[in-house]
């Protein structure tokens, strides 16, 4: 089957953002093709596919791990160079045709490469090929399972816990990022706090109880003019009264 028609079996329920891993061993095809738009692999393993060069190999800037392993490769190493492999840690070239360490000299470019295999290459029985290839890679700790002390590099390497821990960090930081929508937080407790004080159109609402208060005084004042008034016409009763009164004792 087909490099690319593999790939397309492989992601069919899924949306290229969400593709981290592909394993595409024995998929035959003499160059990478058709992951363009898979941007966050963090895994991809294209194992005995009969690879014959690097051209045109995809950007892939969260890539950690990649085995192209027993294919037929003997140079281009710079394809790796230009499809900018930042976060590349570990690198498979085992069983393929690199014979000098020049071929070698572009992985300087790999900020992060620590993990180098390039067991049954040609290239292994040169003289001091692992003194030289550490001292051309200095961020390489382990090259063909040993690291430049000939010691054997330990099943749970806790650089690969490291890994592993970065992944569920980068994982949580999208979660957040999509549960906030990006923006700034809205404060629930701010929105209670101002209830009441604007109306529905957006302007400061007015206060019905001051209002209340106002008319109740008007009212009251109201009611005060009425009363004197009465107690006008009660005095013009009373002088009336009175003016009778002195009329008949004159009389």
């Amino acid at each position: 089957m087909s490099l690319e028609a593999v790939i397309a079996s492989q992601t069919a329920s899924s949306r290229p953002e969400d593709v981290t891993e592909l394993v595409l061993d024995t998929c035959k095809a003499a160059k990478v093709t058709g992951l363009d738009k898979f941007s966050n692999l963090r895994l991809l393993t294209l194992n005995g596919c009969g690879l014959t060069t690097l051209e045109g190999f995809p950007t892939l800037p969260r890539l950690q791990r990649l085995e192209l392993s027993d294919n037929n490769l003997s140079d281009g190493l710079e394809a790796l160079q230009e499809a900018g492999l930042v976060h590349l840690k570990f690198l498979s070239l085992a069983g393929n045709k690199f014979g000098t360490l020049d071929a070698l000299e572009p992985l300087a470019s790999l900020p992060n490469l620590r993990d180098l295999d390039m067991f049954t290459c040609a290239v292994t029985e040169l003289p001091d090929y692992r003194t030289k290839l550490f001292d051309m890679l200095p961020v390489l700790k382990y090259l063909d399972g040993f690291d430049a002390e000939d010691e054997e590099k330990p099943e749970d390497d806790p650089d690969d816990e490291d890994d592993e821990e970065d992944e569920e960090e980068e994982e949580d930081d999208d979660d957040d990022l999509l549960s906030s929508d990006g923006g700034v937080g809205f404060d629930e407790s701010e929105a209670d706090g101002e209830e009441g004080e604007y109306d529905d159109d957006g302007e400061e609402g007015v206060d019905e109880s001051a209002g209340e208060e106002d008319d109740s005084e008007l009212g009251e004042e109201e009611f005060g003019g009425e009363d004197d008034e009465d107690e006008g016409e009660d005095d013009a009763e009373d002088d009336v009264s009175e003016g009778g009164d002195a009329k008949r004792q004159r009389r």
